[in-house]
This record gives C-alpha cells, sequence and structure tokens, in this order.
C-alpha cells in the first residue's frame, strides 16, 4: 500500500526536526518546485532545493512543525501549521499555510504562505 499525499506532506514535513536536507530534496520530484511564496523567486529543481535547504541549517538548529489543519484534494495537499524556527535557546514561531501538489509519490510544488513582517518581527530575515 502506497502512503497518501497527506503522510507524504507530514514525513517531509517531519524532515526539518532531524535536520535532514537531503532527505527533504529527496521528497520532490527532479523538476519540483519549492516556493517561500513572499519571496521574490522560487527554488526550482532537486539541486537547488537542496543547496537552499543545506543553507537553512546553518543558521537554525532545527525546525519543529505542528501541522494545525490538513486536507487533501487528489494531487493536493492543503495544510496550515505552525513552524517553530530553532536556533540554539530561541524559539521563533512563524504561522504558515500551505498548498503541495504530489504526483506519483514526490512534491512537484510546494508553496509556504506566510508574512513577512512577522519574518522580520521574529529576526529572521
Amino acid at each position: 500500500m502506497s502512503a497518501s499525499n497527506e503522510d507524504i506532506l507530514r514525513r517531509f514535513l517531519s524532515l526539518w526536526a532531524v535536520r535532514d536536507a537531503k532527505g527533504m530534496a529527496e521528497c520532490f520530484a527532479e523538476d519540483g518546485v519549492y516556493d517561500n511564496v513572499p519571496d521574490e523567486k522560487p527554488m526550482v529543481g532537486r539541486e537547488a532545493i537542496l543547496k537552499w535547504l543545506e543553507k537553512c541549517f546553518e543558521h537554525l538548529t532545527r525546525i519543529d512543525v505542528e501541522v494545525l489543519h490538513i486536507a487533501s484534494n487528489g494531487e493536493w495537499v492543503l495544510s496550515e501549521r505552525i513552524d517553530d524556527h530553532i536556533a540554539g535557546d530561541k524559539h521563533m514561531l512563524l504561522p504558515v499555510a500551505n498548498a503541495t501538489r504530489i504526483v506519483d509519490g514526490k512534491i512537484v510544488i510546494f508553496r509556504d504562505y506566510y508574512c513577512r513582517q512577522t519574518v522580520k518581527d521574529l529576526g529572521m530575515g
């Protein structure tokens, strides 16, 4: 039995806590897109996604993700979550909404929506 798209998304999100950039990148299709919507340019392709994730882990101890709500319809999974960005003993909570498209067990589009001002207020941007 194959994993549901919700399970695939939850597995991807859980890898933030163990700092597994390679495992996270492998969740994407070769030409997958990781789009932090408030940013100007998404990461396109597994290699670009891996480099961006590795850069994140240079500054963060880990990110603990709490999924508040999740729903799926076909290839699309929508979620609402709280991401706890942890750097040493500092915790920075960021509310996030997400739309993810998963095809044949791989993420092809991952879009995070969050408030840029909140990111700045937390000292993360």
